[in-house]
């Protein structure tokens, strides 16, 4: 059985208690939050946000509310479906009635019960598709401007949200590339942050140092150095952060020595031109 639309009545007391509500969740739950505000603001049936595979030509939901609960795991083809109009045109798609006969091709919208759509694009700051947000219900939604409103604020939301995962994504996965690399390469290598302090170390550096990562992460890198090694190092570190902005480099002239585990004391090799290590 249907339930007809009713024109959300929505102060903006009470319209940014809804937004800010949805900016409180963590990422695993803000667009869970966010289709169940959008769905209770608008008064529709059904609300999901998703993410665009544009090599596919498909879309998967982040999330997707129906009724009165999450439908859970959803991807589909664009093709045939309103939202095929929302991604090509990158515009806001409004269908007031009727959209299972102008969309007969679309296997979902029967059984969602869908009479009524509105969809609008998510884009990145360069107007890089990233996905939709879309609002579907069981009955006629005529056209209105505070409607409109409503659904690009809580877009908008989405949009903020989805960049922000996306760019975390891409930098986790070029994190994992360098750090491939990284392992992967004959020289020692280890990584500190800006109080000397080790954060990460290779496979070679781990067999140099008789040590794995998990035994030296958060030591100061001092402590793996002889004494003379380690006081050398605080006296090129306190120059290079008078080094100034963007010139913070500089090269240690002689070899350093570490202490191996168990004891024992390897050098640094030298480069080919006769330096031997940088630090910056």
């Amino acid at each position: 059985m249907s339930s007809a639309w009713q024109r959300p009545r929505l102060d903006d007391a009470a319209l940014r208690a809804i937004v800010e509500g949805t900016a409180a969740e963590i990422e695993e739950r803000f667009f869970d939050e966010l289709v169940r505000h959008l769905a209770r603001a608008l008064g529709t049936r059904c609300a999901w946000v998703i993410e665009w595979l544009e090599s596919e030509r498909r879309l998967r939901a982040i999330s997707f509310w129906v009724g009165d609960g999450y439908h859970g795991a959803y991807e589909y083809a664009v093709a045939n479906t309103p939202c095929e109009q929302v991604v090509d045109d990158r515009r806001l798609i409004h269908v007031p009635d009727r959209v299972v006969d102008l969309y007969p091709h679309d296997p979902d919208l029967g059984p969602l019960g869908g009479v009524s759509y509105m969809g609008v694009p998510l884009l990145d700051t360069d107007g890089r598709l990233l996905g939709h947000l879309a609002v579907l219900h069981d009955a006629p939604m005529p056209e209105d401007a505070q409607v409109v409103a409503i659904f690009r604020i809580f877009a908008g939301r989405a949009a903020a949200e989805l960049r922000r995962v996306r760019r975390d994504r891409e930098l986790r996965e070029r994190e994992q590339r360098l750090s491939r690399l990284i392992d992967s390469v004959m020289d020692a290598i280890l990584t500190l942050d800006g109080d000397l302090v080790i954060v990460g170390m290779n496979s070679a550096a781990e067999k140099v140092f008789g040590r794995s990562l998990a035994d030296v992460a958060d030591t100061p890198f001092a402590a793996l150095l002889a004494p003379e090694a380690a006081a050398r190092l605080r006296k090129v570190a306190a120059e290079l952060g008078g080094q100034p902005e963007g010139r913070q480099s500089l090269w240690i002239p002689d070899p350093l020595e570490a202490v191996r585990a168990g004891g024992g004391r390897v050098r640094a090799d030298s480069h080919p031109d006769g330096r031997r290590g940088r630090l910056h």
